[in-house]
C-alpha cells in the first residue's frame, strides 16, 4: 500500500468527516418562494456593475457612465446577467423618424456639392443621429451610424450592406435624402450584445 502523496490524497479521519457533515447541514440553502425569487432576479438584472473586491459600486441599467474607476483605481468588472432579451428593444420606426428629421434639417439648405463641406456634414449628421438615438436608451445595443453624401451628376448609385446578425434582435434603419445637387444616405444599425 502506497503512502498518500499530498493532503488531498489522504483519507479523512472520523472527526474531520463529522465536522464536514455538520458544515454541510448548517449551510443547507432554503429554497426561496416565487415572489422572493422574482424580486431577486429583477434586482440582479437591473444591477449590472460591481466594483472590485465588493466595493459596492453599482449603477442601474440605462445610466450612461463613461470610463469610471473605483476607489482603488481599477475599472469595475461587469456581472453576468444571463439575459437574452433587452429591456428596451431597438425600434426601427422611431429611429427612422430621428434620421429623417436630422437629415432634413442639415441638408435642406445645401445648394451645391462641395467635398470639404460634405465630409464635415457627414460627421455632424452621424454624431447628431447617434446622440438622438442614444437618448432613447436602447439598453444592450451597440449603435453604428453610416452617412454618405455624393454629388448628383446624372449617374446611378446602388448601396448595399451585408451583415451576420440575429434576426430576432438586431435591426437597422435608413433614410435617403436627395435634391438636384446631392444624394445622401444614412443608415443606423442597432446590434444587440449580451
Amino acid at each position: 500500500m502506497s503512502k498518500p502523496q499530498n493532503k488531498q490524497d489522504a483519507p479523512m479521519t472520523g472527526s474531520k468527516s463529522k465536522l464536514w457533515q455538520t458544515l454541510i447541514q448548517k449551510s443547507s440553502v432554503k429554497m426561496p418562494t416565487d415572489l422572493e425569487s422574482q424580486t431577486r432576479r429583477k434586482t440582479l438584472s437591473k444591477l449590472s456593475m460591481i466594483g472590485s473586491n465588493g466595493a459596492g459600486i453599482f449603477h442601474k441599467r440605462g445610466d450612461r457612465l463613461k470610463r469610471f474607476l473605483t476607489s482603488s483605481g481599477q475599472i469595475p468588472r461587469y456581472q453576468n446577467t444571463y439575459r437574452l432579451e433587452p429591456f428596451r428593444a431597438f425600434h426601427a420606426v422611431t429611429v427612422d423618424k430621428i434620421v429623417r428629421d436630422v437629415m432634413e434639417i442639415k441638408l435642406s439648405a445645401i445648394t451645391s456639392y462641395q467635398p470639404d463641406q460634405t465630409s464635415k456634414l457627414c460627421l455632424e449628421i452621424a454624431s447628431d443621429v447617434l446622440k438622438a438615438v442614444c437618448k432613447k436608451d436602447y439598453d444592450r445595443y451597440k449603435i453604428v451610424t453610416q452617412v454618405y453624401i455624393i454629388q448628383r451628376f446624372q449617374q446611378s448609385m446602388q448601396t448595399a450592406f451585408q451583415c451576420l446578425w440575429d434576426v430576432e434582435r438586431d435591426n437597422y434603419s435608413y433614410h435617403v435624402f436627395e435634391n438636384s445637387h446631392i444624394y445622401a444616405w444614412c443608415c443606423v444599425f442597432g446590434l444587440y450584445y449580451d
